[in-house]
């Protein structure tokens, strides 16, 4: 197969520019990137835009976004109100969940769209992808798929991967295209059936943008006093209350220091001395912000790659990450451009290193650049990419 002219669908739960992070993010960048260079891309979805709820928030239809061709299909109901306490007696049940008790799980997760799912049954050329693991539109679709089907797993250490449903899942597709080393292995042991299959260390593709960290500091109020940064979603599950709490203990030690948060309020994090909490920032004051800060943390313990580092990274920020993630702690290896803690004490010894010591700030923002520009610059990922479609069309 040709890669170059073979149609790539792309199947994911929500699609959008209003879509920020997350899998279905990196879903848009790889298919905006290849249409820009005359590849044919269509995408297969819902209306949706939220995650929690799925309710219907686009138009059905088709639309053109960015060179991209858009099939919308509507959520046939949103996510109830008792999901949570639906998901908690299931997995509280594993090992022994029987495949139909998983994959009414799966549906009642949402989205659920049958029409969307008949969408992808209909596609008789070209190559699927998959994306990701965790959804009906990928569960479903892998099931009626007639063409073959690349699965953009986006996995990581979570209880639902143990859900037998996603036995069939990754045992019926005809590729993989992992985020990370980590997330390879990770699926290997959890399904020792797919070691045979196509597959390839993708990652996501980065861009190298400007970087104003003056104007970032005057748009966004932040003054010049020094501080540590994280950018994404403040969310409980994110790790952010636990950073806070982490660092109020290293603030009180020391006698002084900031966080800010910055991105979309999930989960109001404790008001706490030194912390900063901005909300959603403009795309453009991004690169600055990052720039702007000492130290760059995620916290999350639950990655499966983390665009937001590489972007610290190429800003010329060091990264101290969560290292129970092993996606962040394999960044931080394979590129020596950042440091990691298992705990509340190595997160106090870890982040007072590189507050104290600029050089060795210097020096692993330098390893950690380098490392994106020659692994993650979209050339690189595609070519990586091509090879993969190649091989399973």
């Amino acid at each position: 197969m040709n890669p170059t002219t073979t149609t790539l669908r792309f199947v994911v739960p929500r699609y959008g520019a209003d879509v920020m992070g997350g899998a279905e993010w990196g879903a848009r960048q790889l298919a905006t990137k290849l249409v820009a260079e005359g590849r044919s891309v269509e995408v297969l979805t819902t209306c949706a835009r939220d995650f929690r709820t799925w309710e219907n928030a686009h138009t059905a239809g088709t639309t053109m976004e960015d060179g991209v061709t858009v099939h919308r299909f509507p959520v046939r109901r949103p996510r109830t109100a008792d999901f949570d306490a639906h998901t908690h007696r299931l997995l509280g049940e594993l090992p022994a969940v029987s495949e139909e008790a998983a994959l009414e799980w799966v549906d009642a997760q949402g989205p659920d769209s049958p029409e969307l799912i008949d969408a992808v049954a209909a596609v008789d050329d070209g190559v699927l992808a998959l994306y990701p693991y965790l959804y009906q539109p990928t569960v479903r679709g892998a099931r009626v798929a007639r063409v073959p089907a690349v699965l953009h797993a986006a996995a990581h250490r979570e209880r639902p991967l143990e859900l037998p449903v996603f036995d069939a899942l990754f045992s019926s597709v005809t590729g993989l295209a992992h985020h990370s080393r980590a997330e390879q292995a990770l699926i290997a042991g959890r399904f020792p059936a797919t070691r045979t299959l196509p597959q390839v260390v993708l990652g996501l593709p980065v861009d190298e943008t400007v970087a104003d960290p003056v104007g970032a500091r005057v748009a966004l109020g932040l003054g010049d006093e020094p501080f540590l940064v994280y950018l994404g979603r403040i969310d409980r599950g994110k790790g952010v209350h636990d950073l806070v709490a982490g660092f109020a203990d290293v603030r009180a030690r020391r006698g002084s220091g900031r966080l800010v948060l910055a991105g979309p309020v999930v989960d109001e994090p404790p008001r706490s001395a030194g912390v900063t909490v901005l909300g959603p920032v403009p795309e453009e004051h991004k690169a600055g912000l990052l720039a702007a800060a000492d130290v760059f943390v995620n916290p999350s313990p639950h990655e499966s790659f983390s665009i937001v580092v590489l972007e610290a990274w190429l800003a010329g920020t060091p990264v101290l990450v969560n290292g129970w993630c092993d996606p962040l702690r394999d960044h931080c290896e394979e590129s020596g451009g950042g440091l990691w803690y298992s705990g509340r004490a190595d997160f106090a010894v870890a982040l007072g290193r590189l507050l104290d010591d600029a050089d060795l700030r210097d020096r692993l923002a330098r390893a950690g650049a380098d490392h994106v520009r020659a692994t993650y610059r979209w050339p690189a990922v595609r070519e990586r990419y091509d090879r993969l479609l190649a091989r399973v069309g």
